[in-house]
């Protein structure tokens, strides 16, 4: 019955509610606003921050791992990994919102906050360098195959270096360079949209394999030797502590409760995709998947389409991780604070003028200028001349991953909290394993590959 004083019933009241809450989120999502983001939209927004590089590489960790060992290693790095994001913002809350960088400081004074600054660096550092290295491997491929352009001129324009160097420095270098980032935040939905759609494509190229006879068991259950030096890899496929704090401001409610939320389902859609991803791969092509899969496919167009998706993602997601790695270094050096020094997020709030109180020096163009064009001089180089995706992967999942990831965050919770808990003291053991010994075998097949 309609309701007299104003003529609607409890029923279109509901659905008003309704297509208002579908309205926001939509909102949300196309036009991010710094703390105006649902939880939806931030589960869409931090999703996009952990897919990355590292699903493409998880296929060429299991053939080189094994079957069953990889699929367990995954799901065990993605339950740590949100465990330890949680972590990291439940200590925070009640800390006047400390981010990582000030977690640190907390806990071991100024040491702590250049231990995590550095762990920062580097884990970005190898973040920009293994986007460089997809682009590098697949997209001046995938351009060739789909123009069906054989020619010699074609070959030599499209080169992975020659071609990779000039669309870094024609779409790459100037996206990097902009101080305010907000406008980049706009692709993430597009970008997660890529991702599943190239996991689909890796799915149909299953569905359309040549049949192989498993009649060796081996395949599935063997762990072979190549499982402590992909560690690095399947740690990598996860770790996203450089950005969450970013995703954490940006929400409507900032509170565990609700980050918890988004962490799980973020998680949960990277940890899908990724293990569906590298499985599928594997059982396509067995022991002769590669870190750089789209390398044993077969042409196709949409084999090709999936490597220029998977290219475009990789150069809007690039200004990300470099941006850190600015201002670390333009602290550094510099011992300028580019808005705090710290963290993308507060460039963020900083492009929308909600920085009041905080401060907010920032590098001279000179020192804007140099910074980038050293970093992105000293990423190229070593993208361009890197052996592989996989060889990346390893080392920066196992080198800092693992300590960003897993040991910081349990070594600043014992100091803070002043007791341990069975699940950190797991996470601290399984980071100071992969770090150590992962990084070591990760070195040794680099210089003995």
């Amino acid at each position: 019955m309609a309701n007299p004083s104003t003529g609607s019933s409890p029923t279109d009241k509901n659905a008003s509610l309704n297509v208002d809450l579908l309205r926001e989120s939509l909102t949300d999502l196309l036009i991010p606003n710094p703390k105006q983001s649902s939880n939806f939209a931030a589960t869409l927004n931090f999703t996009n921050c952990v897919l990355g590089a590292g699903i493409i590489g998880t296929g060429g960790a299991i053939a080189s791992s094994g079957f069953v060992i990889s699929i367990a290693t995954l799901v065990c790095c993605a339950l740590l990994t949100r465990i330890s994001l949680d972590m990291i913002i439940r200590l925070g809350s009640t800390r006047d919102g400390a981010n990582f960088e000030k977690l640190g400081e907390l806990a071991f004074g100024k040491l702590g906050k250049k231990i995590v600054g550095c762990a920062k660096f580097l884990y970005s550092f190898g973040c920009c360098c293994a986007y460089v290295v997809v682009i590098r491997k697949n997209l001046g491929s995938g351009l060739i195959n789909i123009s069906s352009c054989g020619s010699s001129l074609c070959k030599t324009v499209f080169n992975d270096e020659v071609f990779c160097s000039i669309v870094c420095l024609l779409l790459v270098l100037p996206l990097s360079l902009k101080r305010n980032l907000d406008s980049l935040s706009r692709f993430s939905f597009i970008s997660v949209c890529c991702v599943i759609l190239i996991a689909s494509i890796v799915f149909s190229e299953f569905l359309d394999r040549d049949p192989m006879t498993y009649s060796d068991n081996t395949l599935y259950f063997e762990v072979r030797s190549g499982y402590i030096s992909s560690l690095g890899t399947f740690v990598f496929a996860f770790v996203s502590q450089h950005t969450h704090n970013g995703i954490y401001s940006s929400m409507k409610n900032q509170t565990p409760k609700d980050w918890e939320q988004v962490s799980f389902y973020s998680i949960l859609i990277a940890c899908t995709v990724t293990v569906l991803t590298g499985c599928f791969a594997y059982l396509t092509f067995g022991l002769e998947t590669q870190s750089d899969l789209f390398t044993v496919y077969h042409e196709s167009v949409q084999v090709d389409l999936a490597e220029i998706l998977l290219s475009f993602t990789m150069i809007f997601t690039f200004p990300m991780p470099f941006y850190t790695c600015r201002a670390l270094v333009g602290e550094w050096l510099f011992s300028v604070q580019e808005v705090g020094g710290e963290d993308v997020e507060e460039a963020l709030l900083k492009a929308e003028g909600e920085t009041e109180g905080k401060k907010t020096a920032e590098l001279t163009p000179c020192q804007w200028t140099f910074t980038s064009l050293g970093l992105f001089a000293v990423t190229m180089v070593i993208a361009l001349t890197a052996p592989n995706l996989g060889a990346v992967l390893d080392f920066v999942g196992c080198a800092s991953g693992s300590a960003i990831a897993f040991v910081l965050p349990a070594a600043i919770f014992v100091k803070l909290e002043n007791h341990w808990t069975p699940k950190v003291v797991f996470m601290a053991i399984v980071g100071a394993f992969v770090g150590i010994v992962g990084t070591g075998f990760a070195v040794a097949n680099i210089i003995f590959p």
